[in-house]
This record gives structure tokens, sequence and C-alpha cells, in this order.
């Protein structure tokens, strides 16, 4: 008799335990479910600017932050919008795509991308999101074809034009942001808004793929630091903390380009800035980007801005408020 009353409650228990598991099986399949959902949603929606703001507004600044919730399907545009991370980071679907979006990543959207987000166990992230027509990129395109073709919102690629910024550019981006978002929501401003952040806080900064790996982001930011490249590849190399062989593999695979290509590339943006800024003899500002040989840096100069250093700085600090007569172009 207590062996079958102990049988009996050993049963129980299995059953019990079995039950146990089998819910708590069936509600992680459910949550995992509706985790992966976005995976299958083949579905997708449209989002009209005009449908979300004044007529007379030109623009829209928004601040979300990324819910946790999965997104219930992807969504494109028929306006262009430019975002970034301003805090946290996130996951982020975008044209068959999935990729971690950390702090100070930027992404310029085209209408045609189709994309969603999700924080699903990271810390609050935030975004910037500013938004704008069809007909203000057109017109943009149009008159600024020379600088813009090609990047920016005018990529062809699968993937959007990405950017990552560093602590510095993010405080620039931000003084560039609250400046739009004081005034009204005019063509004017947005304009303007767009130009500084493509013309002149952009200008030097390379488009980071979005396979660019975290050690090589990292780099990158600590190489924006004129004494860092001052040192060139071999600091490079050493802020990645991998071999100057996997460096140079991934280099050619993310920008077609090697190691030394690259820096030259910075080099030259950089003695460029100083020629047409200060006084510094030419000598000093081939020494100050890490080229010894004057006659190198003449070439490598030649090669990005199509003329030498010295004609590159003249014609970049023409005196237009004490003209000299033979500078003179309308004849009396």
């Amino acid at each position: 008799m207590p062996n079958d009353h102990f049988s009996r409650m050993v049963d129980w228990l299995d059953l019990t335990t079995i039950d146990i598991v089998g819910q708590v099986y069936l509600g992680f399949l459910g949550e995992l479910d509706n985790f992966m959902g976005i995976f299958d949603t083949t579905g997708c929606f449209t989002v009209s600017l005009s449908a979300q703001i004044a007529p007379s507004d030109s623009f829209h600044v928004n601040r979300p932050f990324i819910e946790a919730t999965p997104p219930k399907t992807f969504h494109d545009h028929e306006f262009f919008e430019v975002f970034w991370i301003a805090s946290g980071w996130c996951t982020h679907y975008i044209n068959g795509v999935t990729e971690r979006l950390e702090t100070g990543t930027l992404m310029f959207v085209r209408p045609p991308d189709q994309h969603a987000f999700q924080n699903a166990d990271g810390p609050p992230c935030q975004m910037v999101n500013i938004a704008f027509s069809a007909d203000t990129a057109a017109h943009l395109r149009t008159r600024y074809a020379n600088d813009l073709e090609g990047r920016f919102f005018w990529t062809t690629d699968r993937k959007p034009a990405t950017f990552l910024l560093d602590s510095a550019q993010m405080r620039d981006l931000s003084v560039l942001e609250q400046a739009l978002d004081r005034g009204t929501r005019s063509l004017a401003r947005i304009e303007s808004f767009l130009l500084a952040l493509m013309a002149d806080l952009l200008a030097d900064v390379s488009d980071k793929p979005a396979e660019t790996p975290d050690w090589l982001a990292r780099a990158f930011e600590a190489f924006a630091d004129p004494v860092v490249l001052r040192s060139g590849v071999p600091a490079l190399v050493e802020l990645t903390g991998r071999s100057h062989e996997h460096v140079s593999r991934t280099f050619r695979k993310l920008f077609g380009q090697t190691p030394s290509a690259y820096v030259n590339g910075l080099r030259m943006n950089f003695a460029a800035r100083q020629l047409a800024g200060s006084d510094t003899p030419i000598t000093e500002v081939a020494l100050d980007c890490g080229v010894e040989d004057l006659s190198h840096f003449y070439r490598l100069f030649r090669e990005s801005h199509g003329t030498s250093p010295m004609r590159y700085r003249r014609r970049a600090r023409v005196d237009l408020v004490h003209p000299q007569r033979a500078a003179a172009s309308v004849p009396r």
C-alpha cells in the first residue's frame, strides 16, 4: 500500500512537472515567434510626410526612443530622412539586412529604403530623425551635383550611406540640430542644415560600410586626432588591435583600397585645410601630415587635389577685400 501511494505521488509529480515544462516551453516558443516575426513579414507600407506635418512646414524633427516590441512590418517613405543614434544602441532591419546601430551612427535614408527598428535588450536608445520632401532633395542634387552626386542620399548601394561620428562631431551635429529646431520649419532652414551637415561636418568623414567591424570603427574615431594621423599606417594598425595583414584584407574588402591609400587621403585633406587657413610653410605642413619626403608630399597632394600645394594655397586665399589690379576681372 505505501508503495502504491508512493507510485501515485511520483506519477502526479511527473505529470505536473511535464505540464509546467510544457507551458514554459510553449510560452517560450510564443515569445520567440513574436520576436522573430519581423523576419517573416513581407508587407510594407509607405509613410507620408504631408499627412504628418502642417502644409506650411518644409521639414519635421523627431526624437523618439526605439521601442522594445517587435515591429509589425517594414515601412518606406515618400520623403527623405536623415537620422542618427543619440544614445544607446538598437537593431535596424533595412533592405534585407540586419545591423546594430551604435551611438554616433548617422544614416541617409532614401524613399525606397524599407526598414524598421527594435531595441529588444539594450539600454534606452534615442534617435534624432529629420525628414524633408523629395522636392527639396531634388533641388539640392541639381544645384550641388558636383559635391553631392553619388554620396549621402544619392548612392546606389543596397545599404544607405552610413557614417560613424566621434564625440566632437556629435557635439557639432547637436548644435546644428538645435539651431534647426529653434526657428520656423522653412525651406531655407532645412536646406541650410543639410548643406552644413553634408558639405561641412561630413566633408572629411568617410562613408562607413554597414559591415565595418567595431574594432575598425573605433580606430577611425581615434585616428581623427592629427597627432595620431601623423604616425600613419602603423598607428592605425595598432589602434585596431589586429595584424597588418588582417587590416589590409579588411580595407580591400570594405573600401577597395589599401590602408596606405586611405591614410594618404586623410593626410592630404588635412594638408589642404592647413594650406588654406594658415601661413605654415609647405615643408612644415608636409611634416605635420607625417610625410617627410617633400617631393612625395607634392605628388600625393596633386593626385588628391589636382594642383600643387602652392597654387592651392594661392587660390584658397584670394583677397577680395584688398584686391590687386592683376586680379581684377572686369576692365574699365
